[in-house]
């Protein structure tokens, strides 16, 4: 995960569970994201790879940049097909003009646009795609909000009086484009996934705010997550349920005549 700073690289510490219970992205918006004939990506803040498995079924060069070491050799041991390389948006080891499109999964809000914008394009082919998506929980049905709010609840009481009761909240804005880049086309979908118990429990462990608990925090969190879910939505053991999901997509062009 992540980019620029030292926040980001707090998901190194759960990297396993990270790389279990992330929801890969759906088929959908890679179709809309990538070039016709995309011969190089790069996934860019690829933590353990649920965005780079994806990408290598359907790209012939995938390349994986990511600053944390813990994330990397989960993603190298999991993803092999992938050329997996330490970076950041700000300073990727990569020459000019090297890919055809560069994603970003989940990560955008951990960079420095006024950096990494023209490190983008510097490794982007002219007409090559830089393309951003958030692939989160669909807050709009009411259960899965409720499920939130119980959440991030339960951390708030376990984080005690001098713990991060939750991730620093921040404004993100939408990638700028400039001279750089054409202006920004949105896509929005919706899909769901079936989810065990287990998974739910797991997967609401991968939030930032969850991640900035202390360690017994966090398993109290999970605990009281675990009886929510069986008490309330009546799973139990390796019942399912269709969690909705909610993915915006974000993509532009570089400018052929623009130079980073």
């Amino acid at each position: 995960m992540a980019g620029n700073g030292t926040q980001g690289l707090c998901f190194g510490e759960i990297a396993d569970r990270y790389d279990h219970f992330r929801p890969g992205v759906p088929a959908e918006a890679l179709d809309w994201l990538l070039p016709d004939s995309c011969e190089t990506v790069i996934d860019l803040a690829a933590g353990t790879g649920a965005l780079t498995r994806s990408l290598v079924g359907c790209v012939r060069h995938v390349v994986a940049v990511e600053p944390d070491p813990r994330m990397r050799e989960t993603l190298a041991r999991t993803c092999p097909e992938a050329l997996l390389l330490s970076g950041t948006a700000e300073r990727m080891p990569l020459p000019d003009d090297r890919a055809d499109a560069l994603l970003i999964s989940m990560a955008w809000h951990w960079m420095d646009p006024q950096h990494a914008v023209p490190e983008i394009a510097r490794v982007l082919r002219a007409g090559g795609t830089f393309g951003v998506l958030w692939n989160h929980r669909d807050l709009s049905v009411p259960w899965v909000a409720e499920l939130d709010r119980f959440t991030r609840a339960a951390r708030v009481r376990e984080s005690g009086p001098d713990g991060p009761a939750q991730a620093p909240s921040r404004s993100v804005m939408d990638p700028p484009t400039g001279s750089l880049f054409s202006p920004l086309a949105e896509l929005r979908l919706t899909w769901s996934m079936p989810v065990t118990a287990e998974e739910i429990v797991g997967l609401m462990g991968t939030d930032a705010s969850a991640i900035a608990l202390p360690p017994e925090a966090r398993h109290a969190v999970d605990e009281q997550v675990a009886g929510y879910v069986h008490d309330e939505l009546g799973l139990s053991r390796d019942r399912t349920i269709e969690l909705p999901m909610a993915c915006r997509c974000l993509r532009t062009t570089r400018n052929p005549d623009a130079a980073p």
